[in-house]
């Protein structure tokens, strides 16, 4: 840390590592937002990698968890690191805000949608979709300010995005408008489905098979080929995650078309018997972990 770091030291509830929060990070006229950053033990003569998560204020502290569970992403990286499954890695954990649909909404995405479709969404979602702005802010914002004042290894083969739900859908926009600043994206009950939120709301007439569609497109289209990259897709099977099977497909059906194969640069996975919450994403964070950082794909 340099004398004039905007980041003051927390403690880590799990006891390894240390934790930092920037109060109020404000950029690019959208909503100030805590940045949250997790640094392992020891200091690798390279940089550690580097995972960027949204939702960050649901990563390590369950004190600051509106739904009263934290994902505990340090335990997890933490207990793979000294397992050695894989070499830890710093995870930034951006904060989302009030306008957390509208920054995280995929205009790569609502652009390949028809306009009942599109305004449906944005009218279930309070706005327009904002999430050129918001990757503007990462990449050209937080990512700098960041590697100005950790340890990191700035190499795109070491730098990681991730998210759950929507934040996994703005992980995979980020991923799509940034091919060449990312080594992967771990992408939890990515919420390509789109609506409904609450499980209630009216859908216009086809509207699944519309957007299942429109993810297919936009992987298509958008993505980088296979070679480079790893991807986690995982959706679970209650809650909103029942809604996800057309559009993870579709997914998943592009991803494959790209070269990507399952069980080497790509992982979806499927969890039965849990739901949309932090605690079903904190229970299978393990897995997540394992394959995005495993030394063996970090070198592919």
């Amino acid at each position: 840390m340099t004398t004039a770091s905007p980041f003051e030291a927390l403690q880590p509830p799990s006891g390894h590592g240390r934790l930092f929060v920037y109060r109020d990070f404000r950029s690019r006229a959208l909503l100030p937002r805590d940045i949250f950053v997790w640094v392992p033990d020891g200091g690798p003569g390279a940089g550690f990698s580097v995972l960027y998560m949204q939702d960050g204020q649901n990563l390590f502290d369950a004190r600051l968890v509106p739904f009263g569970t934290a994902w505990e992403a340090d335990r997890s990286m933490a207990r793979l690191a000294d397992s050695g499954a894989i070499a830890p890695a710093i995870i930034v954990g951006i904060g989302s805000t009030a306008d957390r649909f509208v920054e995280y909404a995929p205009e790569l995405i609502l652009d390949r949608l028809a306009e009942p479709a599109r305004q449906a969404i944005e009218a279930a979602w309070g706005g327009g979709a904002r999430s050129g702005s918001y990757a503007q802010m990462v990449m050209e914002d937080i990512r700098p300010l960041i590697d100005a004042h950790f340890p990191t290894n700035s190499a795109a083969s070491a730098t990681f995005v991730g998210g759950s739900s929507m934040g996994a859908v703005a992980a995979a926009e980020l991923l799509a408008r940034y091919p060449n600043s990312f080594a992967g994206a771990a992408l939890l009950s990515a919420h390509f489905s789109l609506l409904p939120v609450t499980g209630t709301e009216p859908l216009p007439a086809g509207f699944a098979e519309q957007v299942a569609a429109a993810v297919g497109s936009f992987a298509r289209a958008c993505l980088p080929p296979a070679g480079h990259h790893r991807i986690w897709l995982d959706r679970s099977m209650l809650g909103i995650d029942a809604f996800y099977p057309p559009s993870h497909a579709a997914f998943v059906a592009a991803l494959t078309g790209l070269g990507y194969v399952e069980g080497i640069d790509m992982a979806p996975s499927v969890y039965p018997g849990v739901g949309h919450d932090e605690d079903a994403w904190r229970s299978r964070l393990d897995d997540v972990l394992g394959f995005l950082l495993a030394p063996a794909r970090a070198a592919q």
